[in-house]
């Protein structure tokens, strides 16, 4: 058990920050972006030294992204000099970030391919690896910015990216992450529901 926490320390750390995060988002805690930098600069090492290269890049925007979160919901106003509410996603938004999913999709698709080392048809376990980087991936940047602006649908992705990623970790043999993804597949409903109740109270 020394052993095993001595060549994975790195990665539970990264686990407990981000399950930490998770906390502070489920209770609407504007806090969750500065912890959300820290777990995000962790898990930046973790996953390209799995060789995930899209979860890398999503960590890396997923730094960016926080700090963004921290203006939306610490800074940033209403006309009414109110802190920004929580709120339900609009029929034009969902189809505009439809169309930002499918060009991220295939510009990370198109980047991992020329770019690094991965060779996503050389079996069906690399392939398997890639198509579900990319769509945690393309997923993951969408989800964060509507959690950045406190759009109550963000938690539909989580709740699909979730499972997604216990099975990519699982097939790594990340065994830490896949228990802080399972957390969140669980914490996905309950941030959901309190997260909607909020969001109907305001309106």
């Amino acid at each position: 058990m020394i052993e095993w926490m001595n060549n994975n320390w790195f990665e539970v750390v990264g686990a407990i920050l981000t399950l930490f995060f998770l906390y502070l988002e489920v209770t609407r805690k504007w806090t969750m972006w500065v912890v959300g930098i820290l777990s995000g600069l962790f898990y930046v090492y973790i996953n390209f030294d799995a060789k995930l290269y899209a979860l890398a890049g999503l960590c890396t925007y997923n730094v960016l992204v926080s700090i963004y979160g921290i203006y939306c919901w610490k800074f940033a106003k209403t006309k009414n000099n109110q802190n920004l509410p929580f709120v339900f996603i609009s029929q034009k938004l969902t189809l505009q970030l439809i169309a930002i999913g499918i060009a991220v999709f295939a510009a990370i698709a198109l980047i991992l391919i020329l770019f690094t080392d991965i060779q996503p048809f050389i079996n069906s376990g690399t392939l398997f690896s890639f198509v579900f980087d990319n769509l945690i991936a393309t997923l993951s940047v969408i989800a964060a910015w509507m959690a950045a602006r406190k759009i109550v649908e963000s938690w539909y992705l989580w709740m699909f990216i979730n499972p997604c990623t216990i099975a990519l970790y699982l097939y790594k043999e990340m065994y830490p992450s896949t228990i802080l993804y399972v957390v969140y597949a669980i914490f996905s409903v309950i941030g959901y529901i309190q997260w909607r109740k909020t969001a109907m109270q305001q309106q």
